[in-house]
């Protein structure tokens, strides 16, 4: 088992050449601790698992993952040359999985429904980053000022018009079973873009050794849409096999 790992990490090392690998370990760390975050919620949401006593470490894992994959994202879009055309791929990519979830609220009558999620904010943050790319770093910098402040400000009232959402404008009803809107989370991706400017000129890791104990987090990195995908489903099934086992630990949606 051992020897077939290292097989494909050493496999997938050869595939990552020209790649930043400390981009795709601070991805690897930002996925497993969305897993984390999302194993609290499946198990509050569908088991009725008591997780008060995790409230606070839950939210600091999700917030914590949020904030590194989209100060990423801007490093990443600032020396990247496909910021258009990704952006529009995960902007597909969301709106199938809002199509997805909106349906599961259907059959089951559950509230997860994805509006707004940080596959539709890193879709348009990558597409902005692209119109952002000449501008210089205190710029950037002033930009990451004004959305941390607008996001602040926006969070202080409610409006009427339904569609503001995206910009992080709701109603007293909007519910979004994962929420990420422009403002202020667009103050990382622009920190992201000068730290891209600042520390990525030519286009090279920073780091000259690479440690083989981090490949399995960069693998991660490396599959991050893919795993995205395939874990919720995935993690849904296994804890809906060991609920058949246990005692009072059942899935509430059966």
């Amino acid at each position: 088992m051992i020897f077939t790992l290292e097989k494909l990490f050493e496999k997938e090392k050869l595939k990552s050449h020209g790649r930043i690998t400390e981009l795709d370990f601070l991805k690897g760390i930002a996925l497993i601790l969305m897993i984390l975050n999302h194993l609290f919620f499946d198990l509050s949401a569908f088991f009725a698992v008591d997780i008060s006593s995790f409230e606070s470490l839950a939210s600091i894992v999700g917030k914590t993952s949020a904030i590194i994959f989209m100060t990423v994202c801007g490093i990443s879009a600032t020396i990247g040359k496909r910021n258009i055309q990704n952006g529009l791929k995960l902007l597909a990519l969301a709106t199938a999985l809002s199509i997805a979830t909106a349906v599961f609220d259907r059959v089951t009558g559950s509230e997860i429904c994805i509006k707004f999620g940080i596959l539709h904010f890193l879709g348009f943050a990558m597409i902005i980053s692209y119109f952002c790319k000449k501008l210089p770093v205190p710029v950037l910098f002033l930009l990451a000022a004004v959305s941390y402040a607008l996001g602040k400000y926006f969070l202080s009232f409610f409006v009427n018009s339904p569609f503001l959402f995206p910009l992080g404008l709701r109603t007293r009803l909007f519910f979004s079973g994962d929420y990420y809107p422009l403002f202020p989370n667009l103050c990382y991706v622009f920190l992201g873009n000068a730290l891209g400017k600042v520390l990525y000129k030519e286009k090279k890791s920073v780091f000259k050794k690479q440690f083989k104990v981090f490949e399995p987090l960069r693998f991660l990195g490396r599959h991050t849409l893919v795993i995205y995908f395939v874990h919720q489903p995935l993690m849904l099934l296994i804890l809906i096999i060991i609920s058949f086992f246990l005692k009072n630990f059942n899935f509430i949606y059966f």
